[in-house]
């Protein structure tokens, strides 16, 4: 199990579509996984969300099946189907058991082929996103998680979040979703991924009679691979919620693309950084020495253009100066000292003794491969991911932390009772009250 790798095998359809598939033994399952390769970053301006809606709605029911003889069809075979839209791909996946490959791969191919778009659904959907926007915005840390990429991006094509907001939602229409869908589904710029327990040839001609006729789409939307020209100034920004007695914290700057070659040795140091658990450098100051916080992390978001680098916590309101002011000094010790020989170790240990966890199952392995298509990463990635992270050397590491955290570009948003921390988050500097 630890040393498993699977072998990758590719094939291309005549129509441009792109095949990949793993052969996988342990339990006769299968899981397929169609990826069109842009995704909520494509949205149209001021309509946050119309990929990740285009995802749902493919699942609504197709040009032969209504939505609920789709799903009583799939769960009849004790399937899984599901779609969303993330940063730079819209994804659909169908799961199910391997003998059903004939089945699930027709069923596959007509959801994301000929789906039904039926108008009679558009409210539906609406309704149903119109409550979970505004359960989202009831809660403090998703609020501020929202307002903070509105924040950080603006206008940006990063700049909202993926599923959408209230604001943009009054402006979806479904002639919004069929555009996207005849845009951004072409067989071109799309790849199936599949991984079960089947030969690929069988995989391959399965999805020949399924996929080899689909034609439509394109041409698609260029791919978002620049950095922003105007991102917003540093500094901290104070968003007064009376209503709280904690203070959630966002501070941030912008990150590195997926392909940028320092991305082994900058997840090290960002888990040493704020992504370790109770060994960060982050949570060690913030909950155990200042008694702060219960909780605090710091991510990276590589995508295919440079994404956020984000640290959230929450503290009580009258500590969130204190909290501010101690999160940008760790920041700059471990950009200015760097990281210990004994700290990449245990971070490299995490990272290679955690990576055969994500190949234990299809939709793992599947998850994976995708990634792999999505930012050309190489079919020898999984077979050299261990050497790339134990080979990161401290000297590789303390240079990745010295080029990429910048403590003077931080944007800090603070979420909280002003009246409580608004008169000591001055005294950090200028601080704008937001609305």
């Amino acid at each position: 199990m630890a040393n498993y790798i699977p072998e990758i095998h590719q094939a291309t359809l005549p129509n441009g579509l792109n095949l990949l598939g793993v052969e996988y033994d342990r339990v006769p399952w299968l899981s397929l996984t169609f990826i069109a390769k842009r995704g909520a970053e494509a949205d149209p301006p001021g309509k946050g969300g119309v990929a990740d809606w285009t995802a749902e709605f493919l699942t609504l029911g197709t040009q032969k099946r209504t939505q609920l003889q789709l799903a009583a069809d799939i769960e009849a075979r004790g399937a899984a189907l599901s779609a969303r839209a993330g940063w730079d791909a819209t994804v659909v996946s169908l799961e199910g058991l391997a003998e059903d490959l004939p089945e699930l791969m027709a069923t596959m191919a007509e959801v994301v082929q000929t789906p039904g778009f039926p108008e009679g659904e558009f409210p539906l959907l609406k309704e149903r996103r119109r409550a979970e926007l505004a359960h989202l915005q009831d809660d403090p840390r998703e609020f501020a998680n929202r307002r903070f990429t509105r924040l950080f991006f603006g206008d940006a094509p990063y700049g909202h979040p993926a599923s959408g907001d209230l604001e943009s939602l009054e402006t979806i229409g479904l002639e919004d979703l069929l555009d996207f869908y005849r845009r951004e589904f072409t067989p071109r710029e799309s790849t199936l991924v599949m991984v079960g327990m089947a030969p690929f040839a069988r995989m391959a001609a399965e999805a020949e009679k399924a996929w080899a006729a689909w034609s439509g789409g394109g041409p698609v939307s260029p791919p978002y691979t620049q950095a922003p020209e105007r991102l917003r100034a540093p500094g901290t920004y104070l968003l007064d919620r009376p209503d709280l007695t904690q203070s959630e914290i966002r501070i941030g700057h912008l990150g590195l693309p997926r392909s940028h070659p320092d991305y082994h040795p900058l997840r090290l140091v960002n888990y040493i950084l704020g992504e370790g658990g109770f060994s960060s450098r982050l949570m060690t100051r913030i909950r155990s020495d200042l008694g702060c916080t219960y909780g605090i992390r710091s991510s990276f978001n590589f995508r295919r253009a440079a994404g956020p680098f984000v640290i959230s916590t929450f503290t009580p309101a009258a500590q969130s100066a204190l909290v501010v002011k101690e999160i940008k000094a760790v920041v700059r010790e471990v950009r200015e000292a760097g990281v210990t020989a004994q700290e990449l170790a245990e971070a490299q240990s995490y990272y290679v003794g955690h990576f055969p966890l994500g190949l234990e199952t299809p939709r793992g392995i599947g998850s994976r491969v995708v990634s792999m298509d999505l930012y050309n990463l190489g079919w020898d990635y999984l077979q050299r991911y261990r050497e790339r992270i134990s080979e990161v050397t401290l000297d590789a590491a303390r240079e990745a932390a010295m080029r990429h955290l910048q403590p003077d570009s931080l944007v800090t948003l603070v979420v909280g009772p002003a009246a409580q921390c608004s008169k000591d988050l001055e005294a950090l500097g200028t601080l704008e009250i937001i609305s």
